[in-house]
């Protein structure tokens, strides 16, 4: 049986879930959600972090739990020791960055370099930054405390002004103000140029050219090309593109899904499990459409899924034509 409880913090609702033997998800509500009930996974700004099984509202049961985050948000308390459960999430690689999380001390940040080299593994940064946004336990497990290889905030599931709350709470200001909106023109673009291209297929000439800059800016902003591919991945996971930022405005929206659509349609794969799963998501953007509910944290999360079933098409042969162009066909006619 899971538990779960509402929490109002200063910054945003939150829900918290818990096993029999500890906390073991913290979500950030989407704005949508009514308050009627306990939030469900289509009102969770972190999905992946929403529990599997039965789950039963209990507010009892996170006594302990609610009193450390009260005493967190008011600036007293420097380190959580509620019981947390995520035995049962995660890869044993995930959960050795999750517990590197939990050595980062109260007002300190570290770069996702750095965390990979903590865990021993120097050349994971990527990896190490993907992980980190797979983390189930938000603020509890400090995820917030680990920005850009430039010093700057990258993103974060409950939005970047959440997580620069978190860190101005715990006495950490940032100086990364400066010339946002070229870092976010960036963003955009290798958010395109990854649809476009894939990840290994995208150099930085192509982001600069997109984004209208050089490369110089690039690397001010980024300090590095693995610097610049780490953030954007991290963008196209998470969602968004910067604080105030919004990439899915018509055109780039519309932008995004055709070059993502065009490269499914010439991919090939052998795998019949690959075209259904591509299928379930062309289906969801659709409903989304439907409903009047796409915006850009939904579409930066399909952008992500679509790239890394591309990229398992290129080894294989068979194209799934008679099964997918129809149904891209009908998004395409929804757009």
């Amino acid at each position: 049986m899971i538990y779960a409880a509402g929490y109002q913090s200063p910054f945003g609702e939150l829900t918290l879930f818990a096993s029999d033997y500890g906390l073991t998800a913290v979500t950030f509500n989407d704005p949508r959600w009514d308050g009627t009930d306990i939030v469900t996974k289509q009102f969770v700004r972190n999905p992946q972090a929403y529990p599997r099984g039965e789950i039963k509202r209990d507010d009892a049961h996170f006594t302990h739990i609610i009193k450390e985050l009260d005493s967190y948000f008011s600036g007293e308390l420097r380190l959580f020791t509620a019981p947390i459960d995520y035995a049962d999430s995660g890869t044993d690689f995930q959960r050795s960055v999750w517990d590197a999380l939990q050595e980062i001390p109260y007002g300190s940040v570290v770069t996702y370099g750095e965390l990979a080299e903590k865990i021993g593994n120097a050349k994971a940064a990527r990896a190490v930054g993907l992980a980190n946004n797979r983390n189930p336990l938000a603020i509890i497990v400090p995820c917030h405390r680990v920005i850009g290889a430039n010093g700057r905030l990258v993103g974060y599931a409950g939005g970047l002004p959440f997580k620069r709350s978190l860190l101005e709470l715990e006495g950490v200001t940032l100086d990364d103000e400066g010339d946002g909106s070229s870092r976010d023109a960036i963003l955009r673009a290798g958010t395109l140029a990854f649809s476009e291209s894939g990840y290994k297929g995208t150099t930085v000439d192509d982001i600069a050219k997109l984004a209208g800059v050089n490369k110089r800016m690039i690397y001010h902003h980024f300090g590095s090309k693995r610097g610049l591919y780490d953030d954007v991945v991290s963008t196209v996971e998470i969602g968004g593109t910067g604080e105030g930022a919004n990439i899915n405005e018509t055109g780039p929206n519309a932008a995004i899904r055709l070059k993502l659509y065009q490269l499914l349609e010439t991919g090939t794969t052998s795998d019949p499990s690959l075209a259904a799963d591509i299928e379930r998501n062309v289906d969801r953007i659709a409903k989304l459409q439907s409903e009047g509910k796409m915006d850009s944290r939904y579409d930066t999360q399909l952008v992500a899924r679509f790239v890394t079933i591309a990229d398992q098409w290129k080894a294989v042969g068979e194209k799934p034509r008679a099964r997918l162009v129809p149904v891209v066909n009908r998004l395409r006619d929804s757009s």
